[in-house]
């Protein structure tokens, strides 16, 4: 059994290492195509698990031990609602929050006057210490050495604790003073301590909640309240006491539905980038089809006289799945470290959102993953397999005495079946178009592009053939050279040869198209979008770290009165959450019913008529897409500070490049 097993075996790796010399860069394009879409996908999930980590992390201290959550629809409600909420039975414990961004610097490093002071964005979390202690006991500051000796500087109204990131990157010590900027409102606040529970990689300050409202001009404002409840209690009946003590503008919510929201955010550009992957993934596959298929044809003959000397048919098939196992392992392996390089330079450069502006924090922890670098690797090695198998089955019916006859090539390659079965999958695309998403994805239409672009493909031969053809005759007439003359009666003659080698070609081609016309239309459609909705001379806004509590009247009327100032006007956005599991959508307030919604906005369809007695709102597409919400069509508004929301009238729907949700 050795004696003909050894020969057979070093007969192959001869072979093998024969058609890698005569087809390296072949081979090689279609590893690299391979690495490329394993390094996309691997580097994105990279780079999107280290920043929900981090991301799940900071919200692990800063929940703590609550079991549930009060939250404002719109970021903050009123903090009449507390005495309900913590009375409720069942509850044990209850911690008002107040949380806000502020622009904080060293007063030291204040910039000369009349100069524009950046600082660095700071989230600053209002607590009140005796209650936090119960529920979220992270977050207790700690008295500097200094102070240690008087409790009562924990309360003074000048007095914040950073955690250690934040006095880092501030390069602050205790005693220290800090310039705060929300708003409209500026505060010199005194470094007293730090907040030691709270990790490394977490910006954050810590004050009373009593000093946070009345120093930023958040009186009576609430952003969340944590809540703890007695052993053994209910929590479904607990939730019911509260949800009926509670406005519209308050929602109950867990602790994990912070991650939930913000994954569902950042999916939609994960999915992008993840399209683009299977995009090279779909391309190696195809070159490595072509390249093994076109292998196989030239080598028919060798194939056939290994068969006539007593070689069994697996023998050519094993050869084309080693060559493919080789393709893919190097393609994968090449694209997993790519991948992992690639994530660890994003997370350096843009953060863990690629600069999307969804996570807080710019550095984000490298987080590996080893599952997901083994299913990369898999993944990688699949697509190679899965690219091989046309040519494993044409290496495999090769009929010895057929193949050493001229004109067998086109016998292998131009195959009937391979037409049907090009109809098939075209014909199974067309239903799924039509499908509905699946999880809130368009799976289906990913999957009929996908067996279209098979499908394509696979009829690549059978319609060089006659289009050749045509061509022959043409050029007939024209008689413009030799050459081309002969070129073109070699691919009318042979057109499964010239379909195998244009297979990935044509794959390849017909995606970076699809792309490219993708990005264009987009690129014209959101340019001619920004006429329209952007029509005045000069944009300003608050930046989002300060932006708690917008322009004030009095800024409004200075800014109104600028010399060289026709008309202004002022619009408030807000994020509004309707449901715990989905991103905040975002409620835009601004002039339009006077000013006429058709002229101002990019409606889709027919408005609807609204009374004068009702309150009109103008929706995106997105909204209308997850909400079903139609023109004349009744929504809610969870804004309301009473137990009702607020009733409103579609009066129509606007197209909105700038927000998703």
């Amino acid at each position: 059994m050795n004696r003909t097993t050894r020969p057979g075996r070093a007969l192959l790796g001869w072979l093998i290492e024969a058609h890698w010399r005569d087809g390296r860069a072949a081979m090689l394009a279609g590893a690299l195509s391979i690495a490329i879409g394993v390094a996309l996908a691997l580097g994105v999930h990279l780079v999107n698990r280290s920043a929900l980590t981090e991301f799940a992390s900071a919200l692990a201290i800063v929940n703590g031990d609550a079991q549930a959550q009060i939250i404002g629809r719109t970021g903050e409600f009123d903090d009449q609602v507390f005495v309900p909420v913590a009375t409720a039975p069942g509850v044990a414990a209850a911690s008002p929050v107040l949380e806000l961004k502020a622009l904080a610097w060293r007063e030291s490093d204040a910039t000369p006057a009349g100069s524009v002071q950046t600082g660095m964005a700071l989230k600053v979390i209002g607590i009140d210490p005796m209650r936090a202690a119960r529920v979220t006991p992270a977050l207790l500051p700690a008295l500097a050495e200094s102070t240690q000796g008087d409790p009562s500087a924990l309360f003074s109204d000048d007095a914040i604790f950073l955690s250690r990131a934040a006095a880092r990157e501030l390069g602050t010590r205790p005693g220290d003073w800090l310039m705060l900027v929300a708003g409209e409102h500026r505060r010199s606040m005194r470094v007293q301590g730090s907040v030691e529970g709270v990790g490394d990689g977490q910006s954050v300050a810590i004050i009373d909640i009593g000093n946070a409202q009345e120093q930023f001009g958040r009186v009576g404002r609430l952003t969340r309240i944590d809540l703890r409840f007695h052993e053994g209690a209910d929590s479904a009946a607990v939730r019911a006491t509260i949800a009926s003590r509670l406005p519209a503008s308050a929602l109950w919510s867990s602790p994990q539905a912070a991650g939930q929201r913000m994954s569902n955010l950042s999916r939609a550009y994960r999915i992008n980038l993840n399209v683009l992957a299977l995009v090279a993934l779909f391309t190696g596959a195809f070159i490595v089809q072509a390249t093994l298929a076109l292998r196989v044809a030239r080598q028919q003959q060798e194939i056939a006289l290994l068969g006539v000397l007593g070689a069994p048919r697996r023998f050519a098939a094993t050869r084309v799945l080693i060559d493919a196992l080789v393709i893919g392992s190097v393609g994968a392996l090449v694209g997993v470290g790519a991948g992992v390089a690639l994530a660890w330079v994003l997370l350096s450069l843009t953060g863990g959102d690629l600069g999307g502006g969804y996570f807080d924090r710019s550095a984000i922890g490298f987080a590996l993953d080893p599952v997901a670098i083994a299913t990369a690797f898999v993944g990688g090695l699949a697509i190679a397999l899965a690219g091989a198998q046309s040519p494993m089955r044409a290496a495999r019916q090769i009929a010895p005495a057929r193949a050493l006859r001229t004109g067998a090539t086109e016998v292998i390659l131009g195959s009937r079946r391979r037409r049907l079965w090009a109809l098939g999958l075209a014909a199974l695309a067309l239903p799924l178009l039509a499908a509905p998403p699946i999880l809130d994805l368009p799976l289906a239409a990913y999957a009929a592009i996908a067996l279209l672009l098979v499908a394509g493909v696979m009829l690549t031969g059978s319609l060089i053939g006659p289009s050749a053809r045509v061509l022959v005759t043409a050029l007939e007439r024209w008689r413009p050279g030799a050459t081309l003359w002969l070129a073109t009666c070699r691919v009318a003659g042979a057109p499964g040869s010239a379909g195998a080698a244009l297979g990935g070609v044509v794959a390849s081609f017909a995606l970076a198209s699809a792309m490219t016309i993708m990005v264009s239309s987009f690129r014209v459609s959101v340019s001619d979008w920004l006429d329209q909705v952007l029509p005045a001379d000069l944009y300003a806004r608050l930046q989002p770290a300060s932006a708690a509590g917008g322009f004030g009247e009095s800024l409004q009327a200075s800014i109104a009165t600028l010399p060289g100032v026709r008309q202004v006007e002022f619009s408030r956005v807000v994020p509004l959450l309707i449901d715990e599991r989905r991103p905040p959508v975002a409620l835009v307030a601004r002039p339009l019913r006077e000013a006429g919604a058709e002229n101002r906005l990019p409606l889709v369809g027919k408005p609807a008529s609204v009374a004068a007695d009702e309150l009109p709102v103008w929706v995106s597409e997105p909204f209308a897409e997850i909400t079903g919400a139609r023109p004349g069509q009744t929504v809610l508004l969870p804004i309301s500070e009473s137990t009702s929301p607020i009733r409103a009238v579609v009066a129509g729907i606007w197209r909105d490049y700038a927000r998703q949700h």
